[in-house]
């Protein structure tokens, strides 16, 4: 019988860690939200609201994609593109506009995370390996003749490219934010997301 409880807790323990579920959406995000423009220091929560406080409001806030099933699309890190072996290493995050990540999370307008910076992050601390579909649609922000092609931020460019340029554009950059489309559980979209 000790046994069958000590495998229990343990099991619990292991799928517990496992960190592809969603955060918990009732709690305020914490310090480790960062600029993605680069402007500012760590952001703080709002003042007087202690780290986990619930959220007194029913609506749904920004959660972090699981990206190893179903169909999503999220903006992640990427820590590891293999094209040979077909698999990424990928952390999700949660990535707004300033504006819109205040609201979702009702930090006051007056707040520096409001006010002086263009985009929010919020990392999942997540590291997944997502195997890529034999045929994956790429795309960068500004095509050859510097022109801007984006439709939103949160979606990556809308300009074309080859699985080639991609993997050359990934040797230069450490650690990029991608968009990613999945379709059960297989990266079928990667998009070069704009941060100024």
């Amino acid at each position: 019988m000790r046994r069958k409880l000590l495998a229990s807790l343990l099991l619990v323990v292991v799928v517990g860690g496992c960190g592809t579920g969603s955060p918990d959406a009732s709690s305020t995000p914490t310090a480790s939200a960062s600029a993605v423009s680069g402007v500012g220091g760590p952001a703080s929560d709002p003042p007087g609201t202690p780290t986990g406080t619930p959220s007194s409001s029913a609506t749904v806030q920004p959660r972090f994609a699981d990206l190893t099933q179903g169909s999503t699309t999220s903006v992640v890190t990427l820590h590891s593109y293999d094209p040979a072996n077909a698999s990424a290493v990928v952390e999700p995050i949660i990535f707004m506009t300033a504006d819109a990540y205040c609201r979702a999370f009702k930090i006051e307008r007056s707040d520096g995370r409001c006010t002086q910076r263009a985009y929010m992050t919020e990392e999942s601390h997540t590291k997944v390996t997502v195997p890529l579909a034999d045929e994956v649609d790429y795309f960068t922000w500004e095509n050859a003749e510097g022109d801007v092609c984006m439709d939103a931020p949160e979606k990556g460019g809308t300009c074309p490219m080859t699985g080639k340029q991609f993997a050359a554009w990934f040797a230069l950059n450490k650690r990029p934010m991608v968009a990613v489309a999945t379709e059960l559980g297989v990266i079928t979209r990667m998009a070069i997301v704009y941060t100024p």
